[in-house]
């Protein structure tokens, strides 16, 4: 995922201004850890005074379920993603991330209304 992401910042991902996400969607369900897929985005930040920003996220769902997750991996320029995902320490700290989003489903799913 990391690698095609990168791929894409590359091709899809300006400078400056908005753009549509881009993403690398892994199904994961055969895993056995309580979600379907995997999403690793990058977005543009819909603000006039952040018109060069970017946020690097990764997001976890379980289908069927109508539950998923998210959290921010980075934020900053196309550049500073670019860096962020050639980080050697990436791996690991989306793996601990992955948990954490499999907590939040799990909770979800137990407490729907809170």
């Amino acid at each position: 995922m990391i690698i095609g992401l990168r791929k894409q910042v590359v091709e899809k991902v300006p400078k400056e201004g908005p753009f549509p996400v881009v993403y690398e969607r892994e199904d994961v369900s055969d895993m056995k850890i309580g979600l379907s897929h995997l999403i690793f985005k990058v977005t543009s930040v819909d603000s006039k005074d952040s018109k060069d920003k970017r946020l690097l996220e990764l997001g976890a769902v379980n289908y069927p379920s109508p539950y998923g997750a998210e959290c921010v991996i980075g934020y900053g320029s196309t550049q500073d993603i670019m860096n962020r995902l050639q980080d050697d320490g990436l791996k690991d700290e989306l793996l601990k991330k992955v948990s954490r989003l499999i907590e939040d489903i799990d909770y979800e799913e137990r407490h729907p209304w809170g």
